[in-house]
């Protein structure tokens, strides 16, 4: 196929339109079924910046009937999952028929493997109690950077999206940092019978958008939402003063 490679949503859907057509198309939870395919693709995002542009992704894979895995960091800077703004957005990308997984970051856990396995237990827990569903599938955050522990996640009933047993002879390629390890995506869907496709949904929007300015972008929206809660909470303040002084009067 000639595509032009961008990171656009024209782009990306293009690609996974031509993969539906060739592939069963597999959120991380389902890799076990992979075993009787010949050929699939595991779909994979992780959430490392927003989940607004989770969701917006998430909105347009459910309208072409795909269905993905999306990957929540509770230890991440950029947002608060556990937010009442941040739970009703992965509610809502569960309801769209996506699963929901635990990106966890081993710079959080203890070294001791017994003790960090319970850590990962409880983490996804609280992913649980916000989607009423069972969280099976896990993923390692920054795993080329951040500290290695050897946990044997399988061995405890989840899915390691970066070590399952299930992924041997599977192609995996992923856009981190908006570079495409290996080249990008489109150039494996006609070569690669066994695919595993990460993607970050921070680097994909209508237009092609360069890193730079997608950060800038997202930095100037936290901003303004961060003036918008201070505003608010400046309100409410006032109105508790009011209130007390309205009952001293009387």
């Amino acid at each position: 196929m000639n595509w032009k490679c961008d990171f656009s949503y024209r782009h990306y859907f293009e690609v996974l339109d031509y993969a539906k057509d060739h592939y069963y198309i597999y959120p991380i939870s389902e890799i076990p079924k992979s075993n009787n395919k010949n050929q699939f693709l595991v779909l994979r995002h992780d959430i490392d910046f927003s989940l607004d542009y989770a969701l917006r992704l998430a909105e347009k894979e459910h309208k072409k009937g795909i269905a993905s895995t999306y990957f929540v960091l509770l230890h991440c800077e950029y947002y608060n999952a556990l937010s009442e703004d941040g739970t009703k957005v992965i509610r809502r990308i569960s309801e769209l028929g996506h699963e929901i997984g635990l990106h966890y970051d081993t710079n959080f856990l203890t070294e001791k493997p017994s003790s960090a396995i319970r850590q990962i237990k409880e983490e996804k827990r609280l992913l649980e109690n916000i989607t009423n569903k069972k969280v099976v599938s896990v993923a390692q955050h920054n795993p080329s950077i951040s500290r290695k522990l050897n946990l044997s996640l399988e061995k405890h009933s989840l899915v390691d999206a970066g070590n399952s047993r299930h992924m041997d002879g599977v192609k995996y390629i992923s856009d981190s940092v908006q570079n495409w390890r290996n080249g990008c995506m489109c150039n494996h869907v006609e070569r690669e019978k066994k695919l595993q496709i990460l993607t970050h949904p921070l680097w994909w929007s209508s237009r092609p958008t360069s890193r730079t300015k997608i950060l800038s972008i997202l930095q100037k929206d936290k901003t303004a939402k961060i003036q918008r809660l201070v505003k608010s909470s400046h309100h409410v303040h006032e109105s508790y003063i009011r209130n007390l002084r309205s009952r001293n009067i009387n």
